[in-house]
């Protein structure tokens, strides 16, 4: 999938060209809840109210690339993901539907994620919106 001439910084650089919406660097644990009830953990790396790209090992890209391909031969074709952002003095949960879009190797063991929201309900969709409003509110 990945061409052999390329790095996975300049892939992930082509990726960054093509986003319609402006990122928000975070650092924050991820949790995701796979269709077949396996949890998996990760860092997120930045947020935009279409998506998360998170930051990981082998080992959880892995998984969500075996699981990825699972869903694309007809089962259920998203995961719920947990992450907790800092909106005005609070740690704000959220608990949003996703699905992965991206696996690019950065290095030997690390990973870049790419995540697109599939259904963010309610309180979800204002916390996501003000955190990134507020976010590029300037100083």
């Amino acid at each position: 999938m990945q061409d052999k001439n390329i790095s996975g910084k300049q892939l992930l650089e082509k990726y960054e060209e093509k986003r319609k919406y402006p990122r928000i660097i975070v650092d924050c644990p991820v949790s995701m809840v796979l269709p077949n009830s396996k949890e998996v953990e990760a860092q997120a790396h930045d947020v935009s109210p279409g998506g998360l790209q998170l930051r990981s090992g082998k080992q959880t890209a892995r998984i969500l690339n075996a699981e990825n391909e699972k869903l694309k031969q007809g089962t259920k074709s998203d995961f719920e993901v947990n992450f907790i952002l800092p909106l005005e003095g609070r740690q704000e949960k959220l608990q949003i539907r996703c699905k992965l879009a991206y696996t690019v190797k950065l290095e030997e063991n690390y990973y870049a994620i790419g995540l697109q929201f599939t259904r963010v309900e309610g309180s979800n969709r204002k916390i996501l919106r003000r955190f990134i409003e507020s976010s590029m509110e300037p100083l």
